[in-house]
């Protein structure tokens, strides 16, 4: 008689035979019973957004009786939102009549919970048997009512050497898996196509630049990560660049732990490229080759040719900030030599020392940025560059107009002259009214003054100016 066995201790639940083991047995009772899905060809795709979204399609054929019949496919990732999937018949002839997703995967717990008041058998370590219906389990021990006695008997957990199971459950999933109760209107294999938004899949870019202190020679890489517990292969692949308004669960949360292992994926026939173009209200790159996610991997892949890029070096110093800032700054434009939308990222900087090699100089975070903006680049604070500011006097003017004056001080400990750019952030009701030793200065149209000062090398310079506040 074959029966369903459970080995606490191994946290293995197979076909077991009292007379003989046999794994190639276990494994075609368990395909035959599962009646899982086979696709006789498929074709993927995936749409990957940021934060943590994506959409996957798939064609593929079923083999199909005329009429209803049921039907498992588990070839789906483990983060799909049951409430996206769309399942199509691509020439009319399968109706969906009910769609199920099932997610109370097998293992311990979910195995005994599905034989509360069925006959079981149990074996302790002490060699005894305990045969009869089993009336609960809490985790740590089982309640089973005595065949014959009629007695109540609670053993516990780790007593328990093996516990048998009178057959397999009728509904056991050892993966996610969709079940559909289909129609077909004649036999044969019949073409579908399946849509779901998934967690598990996510993107970013990293732009790896070298700087000369004229121009930015710079590389970006997307990385993708696949977390979404199944694998795609040979998949079209597409990004899409933006914000996208989603509604959440406040209450779900995801296992953002990778098992990453990085791959640099490049064909035969050349290397894989993007294609952007504007989408909506975002922007969409499309992978020229397709391309293939292992689960639990990290792939990284070209998203623009080396860009060479016209900027400058910038120092400034915000008004009551602890540093001078060393920046990199550059307008996205193709005069500039870019001109490309350019997705969030990390920016890493590195410069050729004068033995040749290049050595890391900074990074910093850029968000979604389309041409014709400014790119600010923060690679660290300059060691010999110091600032500092004060509030020299603060006086209420009318019971609706205040005024402070404020004192900035400037040291340039380097070997050279230094251009120091000060950044004041001036209220909506504010203004500038005085600046001492006749400094220019700018106002933008987000009233933000900005003091060009030129620092000549082992010298110190002091700017002064007065805000003006209306109520």
């Amino acid at each position: 008689m074959t029966q369903l066995v459970y080995y606490p201790e191994a946290a293995l639940a197979v076909h077991y035979s009292i007379k003989e083991y046999s794994m190639p047995k276990v494994l075609i009772i368990l395909i035959s019973l599962l009646m899982l899905a086979s696709p006789a060809f498929a074709e993927d795709w995936i749409t990957i957004y940021n934060d943590d979204l994506s959409l996957v399609r798939s064609n593929f054929e079923l083999d199909l009786k005329q009429g209803r019949q049921e039907y498992n496919y588990d070839d789906i990732t483990s983060r799909i939102s049951s409430e996206s999937v769309i399942v199509k018949s691509l020439n009319g002839g399968v109706q969906v009549a009910e769609q199920n997703y099932e997610y109370d995967l097998a293992g311990k717990r979910q195995i005994i919970a599905k034989y509360i008041d069925r006959e079981v058998e149990l074996l302790t370590k002490d060699a005894s048997r305990v045969r009869g219906t089993l009336k609960f389990y809490d985790g740590s021990s089982y309640g089973v009512l005595e065949s014959g006695s009629k007695k109540l008997l609670v053993v516990a957990d780790s007593e328990t050497q093996m516990i048998q199971l009178a057959e397999l459950p009728s509904n056991f999933y050892t993966k996610p898996t969709l079940h559909w109760s289909l129609i077909s209107a004649q036999s044969g294999k019949q073409p579908l196509q399946l849509s779901y938004l998934t967690g598990g899949l996510s993107w970013n870019v990293t732009y790896n630049s070298v700087w000369d202190e004229k121009k930015l020679a710079m590389d970006s890489w997307v990385t993708i990560r696949n977390t979404s517990g199944r694998a795609f292969n040979d998949v079209n692949l597409k990004l899409i660049a933006g914000d996208v308004n989603e509604v959440r669960d406040e209450f779900s949360s995801y296992n953002r732990k990778y098992a990453m292992q990085m791959e640099a994926d490049f064909a035969a026939a050349g290397a894989p490229s993007f294609e952007e173009k504007a989408f909506h209200d975002f922007h969409m790159y499309t992978l020229d080759q397709k391309a293939s996610f292992a689960n639990n991997q990290t792939k990284q892949l070209q998203l623009y040719p080396t860009l060479n890029v016209t900027a400058s070096g910038v120092y400034e110093y915000p008004v009551f900030g602890s540093a001078v800032k060393s920046m990199i700054k550059f307008k996205n434009t193709e005069a500039n030599g870019i001109g490309k939308p350019l997705p969030k990222g990390v920016i890493k900087v590195y410069k050729q020392d004068s033995d040749g090699n290049l050595e890391f100089i900074g990074e910093d975070r850029i968000s979604h940025t389309s041409k014709n903006e400014e790119v600010s680049i923060t690679t660290g604070t300059a060691f010999d560059l110091v600032a500092s500011t004060m509030v020299k006097d603060q006086r209420q003017v009318s019971k609706f107009v205040s005024e402070r004056s404020i004192q900035v001080t400037l040291r340039n400990n380097s070997d050279s002259d230094k251009q120091i750019n000060v950044i004041h952030q001036l209220g909506g009701n504010s203004c500038i009214t005085e600046v001492k030793n006749g400094h220019k200065y700018s106002v933008d149209t987000n009233n933000k003054a900005t003091f060009e000062l030129n620092v000549k090398k082992d010298q110190q310079l002091i700017l002064t100016f007065t805000e003006r506040t209306e109520y």
